[in-house]
């Protein structure tokens, strides 16, 4: 598991819920307390293992505690701002994801994504397939998927079921989006 998924579950721990509980899933695991490198790799298992020490000590499932990652990555600014680069609506974006995996590799070579496969399923309505050995991965993209809905200012539902993720989108003008301006994003320059 590359480092900087750790270090931003190192973030999202610390910030949310404290250092006691980072320290106690670092304790379980073997991860250094002090901070994860963000360049290392790690066995997948450590991951693992700090994510149901963080799970047990908040008394929720693991899954919960992915979705809330995964709701926690779109209040970041500047993850939310690399995120609307990919869409200017919120169907936009979802039908984006299938370049995500690429996309990041780009940014930060070594970081393996999982490959996500959006299929139109009807009007407003999506189903989303995860590549990946890792099952991990669909409670954090239900959570990333209901924060960018909320970014966008969409209510959308969103369901994990065995091995499909499904989306519709119940009112696209549900609320009042976030702000997002591709020039206010470069300084003003047109």
């Amino acid at each position: 598991m590359h480092g900087f998924i750790i270090r931003g579950i190192e973030i999202f721990l610390r910030r949310r819920h404290g250092d006691d509980v980072w320290a106690a899933a670092c304790a379980v695991s073997g991860l250094d307390r002090r901070g994860t490198q963000i360049m290392r790799d790690y066995p997948p298992e450590t991951l693992r293992q700090a994510l149901r020490a963080a799970a047990d000590i908040l008394s929720i499932g693991c899954d919960e505690l992915l979705e809330d990652i995964g709701g926690w990555v779109p209040r970041l600014d500047n993850m939310r701002h690399i995120l609307r680069f990919s869409g200017s609506t919120f169907e936009d974006f979802v039908l984006s994801l299938d370049d995500l995996h690429d996309r990041a590799r780009m940014v930060l070579p070594g970081l393996e994504l999982p490959r996500i496969t959006t299929e139109i399923t009807g009007e407003h309505s999506y189903r989303l397939t995860v590549t990946s050995d890792s099952q991990e991965w669909y409670p954090v993209l239900a959570g990333l998927l209901r924060g960018m809905a909320d970014e966008y200012g969409v209510l959308a539902m969103v369901d994990t079921q065995d091995d499909v993720l499904t989306v519709r989108i119940a009112d696209d003008q549900f609320a009042e989006g976030g702000e997002f301006s591709l020039t206010q994003q470069l300084g003003g320059a047109a």
